[in-house]
């Protein structure tokens, strides 16, 4: 699931193909050729070509790219990473799809899954519509209109990938009640790797973190932005929220990332989806959720709220977001049409998720 490490994870075995290859696993490449030198760590181009979010004959030039590479490797193992999997529609059936293509080949099929409670998933949803500037409410009223949605149904989001690898799901918590090592390890050991990648880590791998959460002045800038839409001005959002996040982190804010859940939305997620859990963790473990998955460390809600930001950190945050705006050329539009066209969209993406119309997506 996005927000669980999955990002340092792909960039380790990015960077480590070579090694890897050696030591019998294949983490292959399966970018298109549409886009150039442009590589993703993760196999997102690859899912969404199996969803139908990219081109007909980039599935197609990508089955082939993949299927040859089986063909002239001699390793064993082969591993495909791609968070938006978890949220796929079922009608594409992919995790059928995948079980019959690699079984084709002499592979047996096994999901893997990392997982967190729902209330922390629901405060990392919340940060990474920040960074692609598709936010502009508080955490509250994003929060109760978010804390139904289908991808915090872990058992039903897992079910479709147990069924067609005849059970054969697991799943790693990003805090275990169990161990204490870190992260990284949990996931290799889980895979039933840990000793054939251990050699090619660096010492700095169990301390890394890729992609980084953004603390509350990034999403305080982000919000505003978005107010001004001007995602709709910018080829890449991420992009700029990626300056927005290093200019707040040069004026020294943001040393701990953004949290808006506080006590009593967690009991309230916890109470909510208690059963769920239970289903999953049986489904998985054979044991209870509470046995295995410990919550995050506790940490304070640090939102900032427009009207009560002190003096000095409003004129940072508006100082960050004219230099953003500056080195991407786009101008702070204020315009009166902005509320509402945000209203318009706001209330599409809400009928959406009453209809269950759309899932989840890693964009």
């Amino acid at each position: 699931m996005p927000r669980t490490g999955s990002t340092t994870f792909q960039h380790i075995l990015e960077r480590s193909r070579p090694e890897l290859i050696a030591a019998g696993i294949l983490y292959p490449d399966l970018t298109p050729n549409s886009v150039g030198a442009d590589k993703q760590l993760s196999h997102q181009h690859f899912g969404q070509t199996l969803d139908g979010r990219r081109p007909r004959h980039e599935r197609e030039e990508l089955l082939r790219s993949l299927s040859t590479a089986l063909t002239q490797s001699n390793c064993d193992t082969v591993l495909i990473s791609y968070e938006d999997f978890i949220q796929q529609r079922p009608r594409f059936r992919i995790p059928e799809f995948l079980g019959n293509f690699f079984a084709e080949r002499g592979y047996r099929a096994e999901a893997l899954v990392t997982v967190k409670p729902q209330s922390e998933n629901l405060n990392s949803m919340y940060t990474l519509r920040t960074q692609m500037i598709r936010e502009r409410r508080d955490f509250a009223h994003f929060a109760r209109s978010h804390m139904e949605s289908a991808r915090f149904e872990y058992d039903r989001l897992i079910e479709p990938w147990s069924a067609a690898f005849s059970g054969r799901v697991r799943a790693v918590p990003v805090w275990d009640r169990r161990l204490r090592a870190p992260f990284l390890m949990r996931l290799l050991a889980e895979l039933r790797l840990y000793r054939r990648v251990a050699p090619t880590l660096q010492p700095k791998d169990l301390r890394r973190v890729e992609n980084r959460s953004p603390g509350p002045v990034a999403v305080e800038v982000s919000r505003r932005l978005r107010a001004m839409r001007t995602h709709t001005r910018l080829d890449s959002p991420r992009d700029m929220m990626r300056v927005v996040q290093r200019l707040a982190y040069q004026r020294g804010y943001d040393r701990e990332k953004f949290n808006g859940a506080g006590p009593e939305l967690c009991a309230e997620m916890d109470a909510r989806y208690r059963d769920v859990n239970e289903r999953f963790a049986r489904m998985v473990w054979k044991k209870g959720w509470d046995e295995i998955v410990a919550p995050e460390p506790s940490r304070p809600v640090n939102e900032l709220i427009a009207g009560r930001i002190d003096q000095k950190t409003e004129a940072d945050i508006v100082d960050i977001l004219r230099q953003a705006s500056e080195q991407f050329a786009v101008e702070p539009c204020h315009s009166v049409f902005n509320d509402p066209l945000n209203l318009v969209t706001e209330g599409i993406e809400a009928l959406q998720r009453r209809l269950r119309l759309s899932r989840w997506r890693v964009v």
